[in-house]
């Protein structure tokens, strides 16, 4: 793993895939370690209503879990009984979190402390649920989850409820390479030294649906809300954390050595980087202050995800200097330091939109999930930060003649 990897990993809860944090409401039978998903014939998920709204955390973002951001949910099921019989129902929330993992059993404290936790609420217009936190350990098989929210409902003959469940949960984050194939493998990417423009911090939100599909029937109507705009304006603001790198000796006390902090100051100069944005699946529409899809006769399957990849590319002017003598300091014995930030600089154009000229730049940048060249591109077209920024590489590139 590279140097930057090893000094941000102290800064981090887990390295890794990062995954998305709670799954569809579905039918569960068992308990403890016999609980086990299974179809009902009776009930029917009739309609989904999701609503996520990504945040920050409590305090100030430092890559532990107090000030992680966070992601609340609002979700609204409406379910039926489709019989003419009463029907009792275990209705479970699986979570597929980094937060939730773990090898043992849960306590009758602990499911409770789980619950308060993540602000876990199941409640209808007869009812507030009492839920239980659950873990399986091993995890049983390939498509089941190991850790679930769970609670008992009970439906009269052709009765309807609308189901709603909230909370909250830390955002899955870790390390990772912006490249098409994660290698973590060191070495060249066409470069002599740029191993940090292709790693970054992932910061990931989602929703699973697929355990919605054991209710009876499809889901006539399915509807998911990403709201990102605020958090999008706190990235801008946050960066790659809060208080660095006004980071002082005793802050960093307890999880970086005082050679970790000089070295994550030197190898990620960087404060507030230029970042992307995933989301899947496909189909989703803007809407105001955020992003949503919209489904009929809708079948469970596809998860709902949007992952933020935040690089180590300059958004603003003022850091373009650190940026660029963060580069030189890892240069190899022997590298033409301008041949090579010339590159970077076709790099960063390509961040903007434009395609590279030379073919070591359009090799690097083609092999990044954010490559994705505008046919229409217009040096005239850049913002005013974009300019700025480029304005300020080109005088760093001057001053190397």
């Amino acid at each position: 793993m590279r140097v930057v990897a090893m000094v941000l990993a102290a800064l981090l809860i887990c390295l890794g895939q990062a995954r998305p944090a709670l799954a569809d409401a579905g039918v569960f039978a068992g308990n403890g370690q016999s609980l086990h998903q299974i179809s009902s014939e009776a009930v029917q998920l009739v309609s989904i209503d999701v609503k996520i709204t990504l945040g920050r955390g409590p305090l100030l973002f430092d890559g532990t879990v107090p000030g992680m951001d966070q992601a609340e949910y609002y979700c609204t099921f409406g379910l039926r009984n489709l019989t003419d019989k009463p029907v009792d129902v275990q209705v479970g929330f699986p979570v597929d979190s980094q937060f939730a993992s773990g090898r043992e059993q849960v306590s009758t404290k602990a499911s409770k402390d789980w619950v308060l936790s993540y602000d876990f609420i199941a409640r209808d217009d007869q009812a507030t649920y009492h839920v239980d936190f659950v873990r399986r350990e091993p995890k049983p098989s390939p498509g089941e989850y190991a850790s679930l929210f769970v609670w008992r409902m009970h439906f009269g003959a052709k009765e309807s409820r609308a189901l709603t469940v909230q909370y909250r949960i830390p955002i899955s984050m870790g390390l990772v390479e912006t490249e098409k194939e994660e290698r973590w493998s060191g070495g060249r990417r066409g470069f002599a030294a740029p191993g940090v423009l292709d790693v970054g911090t992932l910061e990931l939100a989602g929703y699973i649906t697929a355990t919605g599909s054991s209710w009876a029937k499809q889901v006539e109507t399915a509807t998911f809300t990403i709201i990102t705009e605020p958090f999008e304006r706190y990235l801008n603001h946050r960066g790659w954390q809060d208080v660095w790198p006004d980071l002082t000796a005793e802050q960093s006390k307890g999880f970086l050595s005082a050679e970790q902090a000089q070295q994550l100051q030197t190898e990620v100069p960087v404060r507030h980087p230029w970042w992307f944005r995933e989301i899947t699946p496909a189909g989703w529409e803007a809407v105001e202050g955020g992003v949503q899809w919209q489904y009929s006769d809708f079948k469970p399957k596809d998860p709902i995800n949007i992952a933020y990849s935040l690089t180590q590319f300059p958004r603003l002017p003022a850091e373009v200097a650190s940026f660029v003598n963060g580069l030189r300091k890892v240069l190899p014995p022997g590298a033409n330091a301008r041949t090579e930030l010339e590159a970077v600089r076709e790099v960063l154009l390509a961040t903007f939109g434009k395609e590279p000229g030379s073919a070591t730049a359009k090799a690097f940048a083609a092999q990044q999930r954010w490559y994705s060249p505008r046919k229409d591109f217009s040096m005239a077209d850049l913002d005013g930060a974009q300019q700025a920024v480029l304005k300020e590489l080109d005088a760093r590139l001057a001053e190397m003649k």
